[in-house]
């Protein structure tokens, strides 16, 4: 079965399969609705679970039989990764309804036991005991099913690959599901627990908080807690242990966690800095509305700690030193990003109040000054010791001397980061500068508006606070232009070439190439046919291809005991046909990889490409106010 096809019979069989499904679960909920209940639908409900279980079960058993013949004649369609995805699927989609209807029956019967309205259970609220155990029964019906073919298959599959990156993805898929639970019932209790103003103690309402929260968080915790103790006994496997899933959620959580928690940190002082300056209530009700952002704050603080502790652990464990500072790099770029976004609003929003203030004095009355000053020390005290602590370490890393600075400073998340900040300071003053420009081309022509002097102050000030982020970064940059230069200069002072020369004009040009490349790397020509004399070291060869396959006696002597590294450039040559390569030799590659050689880089004869790397900066550029945007409306769902 081709790829295409596999998709297609794999695709309609789970799409069938839920259809046939849900016509179950509705049929059972119709036979066996109670007399008195008015939602059950009547005969409307039954004719349309009927409908779903007529027309699905035809498409399912068709497909599904399909795979299975075909899975049962050749070993390559039963280890295939889409069908690997379909068995994984069908237990996600069956069991996690089974965990969200535990959840909706155990919860409103909570609530019920407490005395509470069981229509205000946080999960089904509408329901009732027989539609969560029908739902149950059938989806773990289904479930036990396919977890049948899955064993099955596990035991003869060869090769096992695709099964096993797809039951990673199963197992994170739960710690993640377990952890959502548990992170939102703790929000749940801690607003409960910080209950203190009358008002709402009188309403009572805030006791569905703590018996959601009691059930989401004890469903919740046993979910992560035997999921990720799975994931965490899986590691004694090396494909496990070296995953890039594993490493990329531990940075997404730890990463998610920190923003999270830093967030809510912000609300919890912007609101004490409200209540010192008397814009906020009395105490109690002050307590009560810090409920919310501790909610948050206090879980997020934890899934950071917890995590990024894993995270380090792991890190540690990479054996490569360049690729493991090199992963830490990017995790304190992005808080570092995170802190720089948040100090600069705090500075840009002090400044402007200290200009409004001396220049409307209007508004040193009442609470506006007040709550706006609170607003600015809330961005400053949240953003600007983050942005200090991870800023230092990474400069401290990149004027280091040796081979660590090095990396550190041609690495190219330090490079995106500070061109992303010279960027965001360009556009930001170029729409200041327009800004200002408008307001007093406006004047110029007559039209003047009552506060002409407090706008163009503003303007101008915010005008010089991205001035000044774009010329630090700026000097920053340069800096590390200046030491890279100094430092590579030195790599390529010590790292001679001898390029073997046939004569015919080979040598020249490579020469020519490698000279313009790196013009301070020692290279030479050595005839093809004379002995290389004793005194010469190079630490690299270069030999056109036709040389290397079949080079003289002499130069076969001395390649053999010859311990640096040999570059060979293809060429057409008679008799000789060099496959999967342009048979016209390419001396810009060949001095491009001298160059990568000399620096201790990996050879990449191709390079980077340029677009690839503005697709890189765009997409990083693109995806962290998304991030910010998404754990933004995170806090404020919770809140």
């Amino acid at each position: 079965m081709h790829t295409v096809r596999r998709l297609y019979f794999y695709a309609v069989a789970f799409v069938s399969l839920e259809i046939v499904l849900w016509g179950l679960i509705g049929l059972g909920r119709s036979i066996f609705c109670p007399a008195d209940a008015l939602y059950c639908g009547g005969g409307s409900a039954l004719a349309e679970a009927l409908a779903l279980i007529l027309v699905g079960v035809p498409f399912f058993g068709f497909h599904w039989w399909f795979a299975q013949r075909m899975s049962a004649r050749e070993m390559d369609e039963r280890s295939a990764g889409v069908r690997a995805f379909f068995l994984y699927a069908v237990l996600l989609s069956t069991l996690i309804p089974v965990v969200q209807n535990i959840l909706a029956l155990v919860n409103r019967s909570a609530l019920s036991g407490f005395r509470l309205a069981a229509s205000r259970a946080l999960v089904g609220g509408e329901q009732i005991w027989s539609d969560n155990l029908i739902a149950i029964f059938m989806n773990l019906l289904v479930a036990a099913y396919f977890y049948s073919i899955l064993r099955a298959d596990w035991t003869v599959i060869q090769p096992r690959q695709a099964f096993a990156d797809l039951r990673r993805v199963y197992r994170y898929a739960w710690v993640l599901y377990g952890l959502g639970l548990l992170v939102t019932g703790l929000h749940l209790i801690i607003r409960f627990l910080l209950v203190f103003d009358s008002t709402w103690i009188s309403v009572g309402s805030y006791r569905y908080w703590g018996v959601n929260g009691m059930v989401t968080t004890l469903l919740g915790a046993a979910i992560w807690a035997y999921t990720w103790t799975l994931v965490q006994k899986s590691l004694s496997e090396q494909a496990e242990r070296e995953s890039y899933l594993r490493l990329g959620l531990l940075y997404l959580l730890s990463l998610a966690g920190a923003v999270t928690a830093i967030v809510a940190g912000g609300a919890i002082i912007n609101d004490i800095l409200r209540l010192a300056f008397g814009t906020k209530a009395e105490l109690a009700r002050f307590i009560s509305d810090l409920g919310s952002p501790v909610g948050v704050c206090v879980p997020a603080a934890l899934v950071w700690a917890y995590y990024g502790g894993w995270l380090a652990r792991t890190l540690r464990e990479i054996p490569e030193a360049p690729r493991r500072a090199g992963m830490r790099r990017l995790y304190f770029y992005i808080l570092s990003a995170v802190g720089l976004i948040a100090a600069f609003t705090g500075l840009a929003t002090l400044v402007r109040l200290v200009v409004d203030l001396v220049i409307s004095t209007g508004l040193l009355a009442g609470s506006a000054a007040a709550t706006r000053l609170a607003d600015a020390l809330t961005y400053l005290l949240t953003g600007l010791p983050l942005w200090l602590v991870t800023w230092r370490q990474m400069q401290a890393e990149a004027l280091a001397e040796g081979d660590s600075g090095d990396h550190a400073r041609r690495s190219i998340v330090r490079k995106a980061y500070l061109y992303l900040a010279i960027f965001a300071s360009v556009v930001g003053g170029m729409v200041t500068a327009i800004a200002l420009l408008t307001v007093l081309l406006r004047a110029l022509f007559g039209t003047v508006q009552a506060e002409l002097l407090r706008n163009a102050l503003n303007f101008i000030v915010i005008l010089f606070l991205f001035a000044g982020l774009g010329l630090y970064h700026g000097f920053a940059l340069g800096r590390d232009g200046r030491l890279a230069a100094r430092a590579l200069s030195k790599k390529h002072a010590a790292f001679p070439v001898l390029i073997f020369d046939p004569g015919d004009g080979f040598g020249a040009a490579l020469l020519e190439a490698v000279r313009k490349a790196t013009p301070g790397l020692p290279a030479a020509l050595q005839p093809l046919d004379k002995p290389v004399e004793a005194s010469a070291s190079p630490a690299a060869v270069i030999l056109p291809s036709d040389a290397a396959l079949n080079p003289p006696e002499a130069l076969r002597v001395w390649l053999g005991q010859f311990s640096g590294s040999r570059l060979v450039v293809p060429r057409a040559a008679p008799g000789w046909h060099v496959i999967g390569q342009t048979a016209q030799p390419s001396f810009n590659q060949a001095a491009q990889a001298v160059r990568q050689l000399a620096e201790g880089q990996e050879v990449r004869p191709h390079g980077v490409p340029g677009w690839q790397v503005a697709l890189y900066v765009l997409a990083a550029l693109i995806g962290l106010p998304i991030l910010l945007s998404l754990i933004s409306a995170l806090v404020s769902a919770f809140m």
